[in-house]
């Protein structure tokens, strides 16, 4: 700066009490690992060797060290009360109340951890006072202060941040000399800690991590950056900070800083993108700085191709290790322009579209905030997704963007009109697969509706425009009364459920239960849901298009609502075809790939079985009399039923020339579904996802078994639950319903467990994979219906 230096007045935390909250990504990686590691400590319990082991090495301290690991203990408890103590005195009750809450909390996950490895309930004012009642797993007196030590922490500067730290890590290690708990149990306690206090940020929100606009000034002042009047403008996608100000000639200024959480936030962005998108989104690089250069590297090259842009003025970073790029311009976005966005500028957008697409960059976020106009041109802003390596893909999703972008400023004709001028009739024709919500980023996605813009209604409005046809779209059960249909589905749904409950022998059930294994019970029932995953698995392997994940994986969860009211090939099947329909596919390839994903499932079981009931050692013993002739006559009905309708069809010739006529028109569409599969990937995704589905069903049964008392080899498994899901297919019961009971009940009990056992067995495990998805596959229904997937 011209001025004198900034000089930052002392201070205890690093945010003023009026900064804005929010949610950071950093807590969400503290969370789930925490989450995670902390429940394979409590399945794990009690101590096995190695803690054993760890325990004795402990206890081989000389006892002289005893008061020096007690004072490092207390050394903790003392922090955490200064620092609550500090939060009171410095008036920041909000952060105060955060640590309280997340001393109560903590309290109750750990009384919880203790009540599921002791078996009963402990003290709980024992427990929270470190009394001699106090249990040895979890270490709840570290747990506590860990906890407010964790919540108030990230508030302070830095140099209180890492002493906290510090004083956390070594009041760890004291703990571990003074035997309150055992070595696991500490260990759990510290996990505690890090849950307790990441989950009440994300509940509340917080503002660590955000830079004051003092901090920004003495980053700036740091890269000679002069500048004035610093206002804060936005928080970015991606967590960084946007700030506003002047330069001392009048210029505008555009600071983005990447703080201490930045990272994190787009490592969740770069993980939520792979896990929900099949394209994984913006590159992840390595560190804040490679992202300030990338974002600099790409609004030069973009300047160097004549397109309007903000000038780079300084790309680095700070001792306080802030990442900050510098950007000099003014921009006005298209979301502030209200009426003098003319037919020139919108072709303008397209032109600099061309421009930019011709440089081999892709933008990847085009919404009215980073359209502008820039210089009395139309321009881009925010290069911080782009990609200098785009696929056809990439580049269609831009041109998709745009139209819609323009569609919520001068209305669909007039934007769908510019979007043919600048692209060709058989431009446009080719990027109408794209004109879905699918390609949209969640700002444009809330501009459309802000903007009353039905995504689905302007693709077919630029069909028509273009003289392309558009896809009919199969009704799936009468969709069109759609709460009419959930409401029977919901019904139907219930009554399944009371029709299987009240032939349960509840009295059979708790005996089966007396002596149950309650960790791997909770282990099963988390392990029966994971199947849905390898499921979205098979189905990308399915369909030749790129389809993402997310909505795939959602699609799966509302197949499983649907199980409850139809047989569960037909539900599949129905639900797949007309998710594909949506995503852009056409009626002859949707009705392919859904056929292609349901029929591998059923082939993949066939094949498995006979392998195993071939080559394996089963040790399985049935006793199955010869089917009753109720049974025979009903499948000979069927099997006469068939054949006369295909009698039927071929000797009409209004149902014979409809056929064949069909078949000319889907035949090459058809062919090329079927060709995808001769892509490795494609194969390779769908052998995968139904191998380890069926693998996943057969070890959550197991884990279910082990619970109760048997071991039940991984073959006899297989044979066990895929010859019944074989069984359960052809018979038309919705979710084969009795069926599939029955059958599991004796495979087990052929396996070696007792009645009572594996009919308890059997009945926790359809509850997991069966009755329990729905609740959730309910409302992924509704949100693939809100989304537009279904």
């Amino acid at each position: 700066m011209t001025g004198p230096r900034i000089v930052r007045s002392w201070r205890v935390f690093s945010s003023s009490p009026d900064d804005e909250r929010f949610r950071r990504a950093t807590d969400i990686l503290l969370l789930v690992p925490a989450f995670v590691g902390l429940a394979i400590l409590v399945a794990a319990y009690p101590p096995g060797r190695f803690e054993r082991a760890v325990g004795a090495l402990l206890r081989a301290i000389p006892g002289w060290l005893d008061p020096a690991g007690a004072f490092l203990y207390d050394l903790l408890v003392a922090t955490a009360i200064a620092l609550a103590v500090t939060a009171l005195v410095a008036r920041r009750f909000l952060i105060l109340l955060q640590a309280l809450a997340s001393v109560l909390l903590a309290l109750l996950v750990a009384v919880i951890a203790a009540r599921i490895v002791l078996g009963h309930w402990p003290d709980v004012a024992d427990a929270a006072w470190g009394g001699p009642g106090s249990p040895r797993f979890p270490g709840i007196r570290l747990a506590e202060s860990a906890a407010v030590v964790l919540a108030i922490s990230p508030h302070l500067i830095q140099p209180l941040q890492r002493a906290s730290r510090w004083v956390l890590a070594v009041g760890f290690v004291g703990a571990l000399t003074v035997e309150v708990a055992t070595p696991s149990g500490y260990v759990a306690g510290l996990l505690i800690a890090v849950v307790a206090a990441a989950g009440v940020r994300l509940v509340f929100g917080t503002s660590a991590g955000l830079p004051g606009l003092d901090d920004v000034a003495a980053s700036l002042d740091e890269l000679r950056v002069p500048v004035e009047h610093l206002e804060l403008a936005d928080r970015d996608r991606a967590g960084v900070v946007v700030v506003r100000g002047r330069r001392p000639d009048g210029r505008g200024l555009l600071v983005k800083v990447y703080g201490r959480d930045a990272y994190d936030n787009q490592l969740v962005e770069k993980f939520w993108h792979t896990l929900w998108y099949r394209d994984p989104g913006p590159g992840l690089r390595l560190s804040r700085r490679q992202a300030v250069e990338h974002e600099a590297l790409v609004t030069l090259l973009a300047a160097g191709a004549a397109i309007e842009t903000l000038d780079v003025v300084r790309a680095g970073t700070t001792t306080g290790d802030d990442a900050l790029l510098v950007l000099s311009g003014e921009a006005r976005p298209l979301a502030d322009i209200e009426h003098d966005l003319d037919d020139a500028r919108v072709a303008g957008a397209w032109r600099a579209l061309a421009r930019l697409h011709d440089a081999n960059i892709a933008h990847r976020r085009l919404d009215t905030s980073t359209i502008a106009m820039i210089g009395g041109e139309v321009g881009f802003l925010d290069y911080g997704g782009a990609t200098t390596t785009p696929t056809d893909a990439h580049l269609q999703t831009d041109r998709a963007q745009l139209v819609v972008a323009t569609a919520t400023r001068v209305g669909t004709e007039r934007a769908l009109e510019a979007a043919v001028a600048a692209l060709g009739r058989d431009g446009v024709a080719s990027l109408l697969p794209y004109l879905q919500l699918a390609a949209l980023e969640d700002r444009l996605r809330q501009e459309t509706r802000a903007a009353g813009i039905d995504v689905d209604a302007l693709r077919e409005q630029a069909a028509v425009l273009v003289g392309e046809e558009e896809p009919a779209v199969v009704q799936l059960r009468r969709v069109t009364w759609r709460s009419l249909l959930e409401t029977g589905l919901l019904l139907l749904a219930a009554l399944a459920i009371l029709s299987f409950g009240t032939g349960i022998d509840y009295e059979q059930f708790r005996t089966g239960l007396q002596n149950a294994s309650w960790a791997w019970i909770a282990a099963g029932f988390v392990v029966a849901q994971a199947p849905r995953l390898t499921q979205s698995v098979a189905t990308l392997g399915s369909v030749a298009a790129d389809l993402r994940f997310g909505p795939v994986y959602a699609m799966q969860l509302a197949s499983g609502y649907m199980n409850l009211a139809l047989p569960s090939g037909v539900a599949r099947l129905a639900v797949t075809i007309r998710f594909f329909q949506r995503q852009g596919i056409t009626a002859a390839a949707a009705v392919t790939s859904g056929a292609i994903d349901s029929l591998a499932s059923t082939v993949v079981q066939a094949i498995i079985l006979a392998l195993l009931l071939v080559f394996s050692e089963s040790t399985l013993s049935f006793s199955v009399g010869a089917p009753s002739t109720q049974v025979v006559v009903l499948i000979a009905v069927v099997v006469a039923l068939l054949v006369l309708a295909l009698v039927v069809a071929a000797l009409i010739r209004r149902t014979r020339e409809l056929v064949t006529t069909r078949l000319r028109q889907w035949w090459p569409e058809v062919r090329a579904a079927l060709g995808a599969l001769r892509s490795s990937d494609k194969l390779a995704l769908l052998l995968f996802g139904t191998v380890a589905t069926e693998v996943l069903f057969a070890f959550a049964l197991g884990m279910f078994a082990f619970g109760l008392g048997t071991r039940v080899s991984l073959t006899d498994l297989l044979v066990i639950n895929i010859g019944v899901s074989l069984l359960s297919t052809f018979i038309p019961v919705p979710g084969g319903i009795g069926v599939t009971e029955l059958g599991l009940t004796v495979g087990l009990v052929a396996a070696g467990m007792s009645e009572e056992s594996a009919l308890a067995a059997v009945l926790l495990y359809r509850v997991a994979v069966f009755y329990l998805p729905p609740a959730w596959g309910f409302f992924a229904l509704r949100w693939l219906q809100r989304k537009r997937y279904l």
